[in-house]
């Protein structure tokens, strides 16, 4: 029976007083009744405000989601004669991999944290240019890096005191000769992402300074959540397990080859091949590397797939012949045709994921349709004829430089294939 078809005369009882009464009146938008008590007494109550006879309601619970709005946790501070204290807490919708990283890459402290200019290492080494890089900096408890604050002070050191993979990170920190502080992040695994609690503590005569700007220093970690990549989640709530076998490392040994041959495609412009990653923590973990890349400089080498593991060989018939690019657009227009059957069962996931893209693309009018390419016979594979060595060589390079490695990788002739590598890596370096 709903509310608003209750028979008058039922009896009620007040929740908060314990009257008891009988409804006489029902009033709609929104539901009201018109109680009257033993006494003649007249009162008009709401829905909440009454336990009604012969009706069973259960009690509504307010479900409030362990993430809080825009990830933001708690944030405090406190002083008290010659101690401060203050933490700040904030949940990040990515993998704690990721958050580890950009936690502690220091050339990008002054992108985020509050009062930090410029962040170099302490460093002897004998290169001039080591002396303001990072690379070669020894992230481990004991080592140096110093900083300049936004203000007109020079330069102040920090040290490392606290590092625990993936779990804890602290240094010492100041801005000012009057007052250091110690600062320690925390990571903190969930279904969600991660949480991040960030301490500062500060003791002596001057330790009220570090009480100053306080609205600025309680935003840090939201900003830094604007430049972290965001992991996306399952519908269970839990994220895609990281590759284990060659095929879904797209032809790499390593997660990590994997990952930096991603951040130099990103950094070519070809974020196309980012983001049809089907692993979302190792696609997180790319893009995070470009933003690293593109802000320090620093990309790293460029690794090769491994031969014969996903790159399929020219020399065959059917679909084998055909390179990755051609594959794709074979899928595509399969797709586009009503046949998502034959993209769907496609082995190599991330070949499927660029089709999909592009089919995504393709509806949405941002890109054109590719033309579907012709797959030659397996007793009569495509042949150059009339191509000298010197002419092979030559447009493989040209191609090569692009960034197919498609056709050169499936040469049979090894000395062959690594002239022309070489030629490759020596055109790039003379472009740079």
């Amino acid at each position: 029976m709903t509310l608003n078809r209750i028979d008058l005369g039922t009896q009620c009882t007040i929740r908060e007083t314990g009257e008891k009464g009988i409804i006489k009146k029902i009033y709609f938008y929104p539901t009201k009744y018109e109680i009257e008590f033993s006494n003649g007494k007249i009162k008009h109550c709401a829905t909440q405000d009454l336990d009604i006879d012969g009706m069973e309601r259960p009690v509504i619970k307010k479900i409030v989601s362990d993430i809080p709005n825009n990830g933001i946790g708690n944030q405090w501070t406190t002083w008290a004669p010659f101690e401060g204290e203050s933490c700040v807490k904030h949940h990040f919708a990515t993998s704690k991999e990721i958050m580890w990283r950009m936690l502690t890459s220091l050339e990008i402290y002054n992108v985020w944290f509050y009062g930090i200019q410029r962040t170099l290492p302490v460093s002897d080494a004998l290169r001039y240019v080591h002396r303001f890089s990072f690379t070669n900096f020894n992230l481990e408890p004991g080592s140096y890096f110093k900083i300049r604050p936004r203000t007109i002070a020079p330069y102040f050191r920090c040290r490392i005191l606290t590092f625990e993979q993936e779990k804890e990170f602290g240094f010492t920190f100041k801005t000012s000769p009057l007052d250091s502080e110690y600062i320690q992040f925390s990571i903190e695994e969930t279904d969600y992402g991660v949480w991040v609690t960030c301490r500062r503590n500060s003791k002596g005569f001057f330790s009220f300074l570090s009480q100053y700007n306080w609205h600025a220093k309680s935003r840090i970690l939201q900003k830094l959540d604007t430049i972290v990549p965001k992991v996306e989640f399952t519908d269970n709530n839990q994220k895609e397990e990281l590759p284990g076998t060659d095929s879904e490392l797209d032809g790499f040994s390593s997660k990590k080859d994997l990952i930096d041959y991603a951040i130099n495609m990103g950094m070519e412009g070809n974020m196309d091949y980012i983001n049809s990653i089907p692993q979302k923590p190792i696609r997180g973990m790319a893009k995070a590397g470009v933003v690293r890349a593109t802000r320090t400089g620093v990309i790293p080498p460029k690794p090769e797939k491994l031969s014969g593991v996903s790159v399929p060989p020219a020399s065959g018939g059917g679909l084998a012949a055909l390179s990755r690019e051609e594959i794709v657009a074979y899928l595509v227009n399969k797709g586009l045709d009503g046949n998502m059957d034959t993209v769907n069962d496609h082995q190599d996931k991330s070949t499927r994921g660029k089709a999909k893209a592009m089919i995504v693309k393709i509806k949405r009018g941002t890109v054109e349709r590719p033309p579907m390419p012709a797959i030659p016979d397996a007793t009569n594979p495509p042949i150059n004829e009339g191509e000298t060595e010197e002419q092979l060589m030559e447009r493989l390079i040209t191609i090569g430089i692009q960034g197919n490695m498609d056709e050169i990788n499936s040469l049979d002739n090894r000395v062959l294939r690594g002239k022309i590598k070489a030629a490759i890596v020596k055109a790039k370096r003379a472009q740079k």
